[in-house]
């Protein structure tokens, strides 16, 4: 009865730190110390790997599918370094480091999609192999199709098919449990993409281009600063006049008449100082 209390203990506390661990959104940490954004205020809103791509172009996309596939596998690899001797501690602990990422308490239960934490709980697990080819594949898929949600079901259906299949081929230990976690989690994503799947099925989903904004990575001129269009901030120019010729003729004219008033002015003072210059010489004569 100790022995059960202390696996009960045990999984409890595996399951309450990796729900935590997984409540951190890298998403939201890159836009807003890059970007200074928010990334749920942008694109879709979704706090995801997608709407990273779809913001800030594939350099910060790529960046927190990296640093999410670490988070995520890392920290399910760790745990099955501690407890050994529990056989399904690895995927536990990935069921709740998804939970975390797509429901974090700190926002209201609202986060990603998690298609970057399933993926790394495939990258670092016995299959890593399987899930990097297969992650090569889907890339080179993103290319001719536009469509992110798309290849997104692709990545994380391969990998579930193919694990269950070498669970039960490979009989690992309670396979039917690493099973029934692996299907519930797919079933959970696709539940997160309905919104994608219904504009799929009527035709208004919004493509992304991934090959232009791979593009402006690799084909720009070095030490220029990448710069995605759609975080431009379009400033208007400056008012430009263009006067007609009457109007500039009418100015000379206004001008050239001030000039010669002014002249007429000098001359007539002049002739006044003038004057008066030779009145004073007259009187001073006469007293002398």
């Amino acid at each position: 009865m100790n022995g059960v209390l202390v696996d009960v203990l045990y999984y409890i506390f595996i399951a309450f730190v990796s729900y935590f661990i997984g409540t951190v959104n890298f998403s939201k940490i890159i836009a807003w110390y890059f970007r200074h954004k928010d990334i749920t205020k942008l694109g879709s809103g979704n706090p995801g790997t997608m709407n990273m791509l779809r913001s800030f172009g594939f350099g910060l996309a790529l960046s927190t599918f990296i640093a999410e596939v670490v988070k995520a596998g890392l920290t399910c690899f760790i745990f099955q370094l501690l407890f050994p001797e529990y056989p399904i501690v690895y995927f536990f602990s990935g069921l709740f480091v998804l939970l975390g990422y797509i429901f974090p308490v700190w926002s209201k239960f609202k986060g990603g999609k998690g298609v970057a934490c399933f993926a790394g709980i495939f990258l670092f697990s016995e299959l890593w192999y399987v899930a990097l080819g297969w992650f090569v594949i889907c890339f080179i898929l993103f290319l001719f199709i536009n469509y992110g949600s798309v290849i997104s079901f692709t990545y994380i259906g391969g990998l579930t098919i193919a694990y269950t299949i070498y669970v039960w081929v490979a009989n690992v230990p309670y396979a039917w449990a690493i099973t029934a976690i692996l299907w519930f989690l797919y079933a959970l994503m696709l539940f997160k993409h309905r919104g994608n799947i219904k504009r799929l099925i009527n035709h208004t989903e919004s493509k992304i281009d991934f090959k232009a904004k791979i593009k402006k990575v690799f084909c720009h001129k070095k030490g220029e600063e990448i710069i995605d269009e759609e975080q431009v901030i379009q400033k208007p120019e400056k008012e430009i006049v263009i006067e007609d010729n009457a109007t500039q003729n009418q100015e000379q004219t206004q001008n050239q008449t001030r000039a010669d008033s002014q002249a007429n002015t000098d001359a007539q003072t002049d002739t006044t100082s003038q004057a008066d210059t030779a009145s004073d010489t007259g009187d001073n004569s006469k007293k002398e």
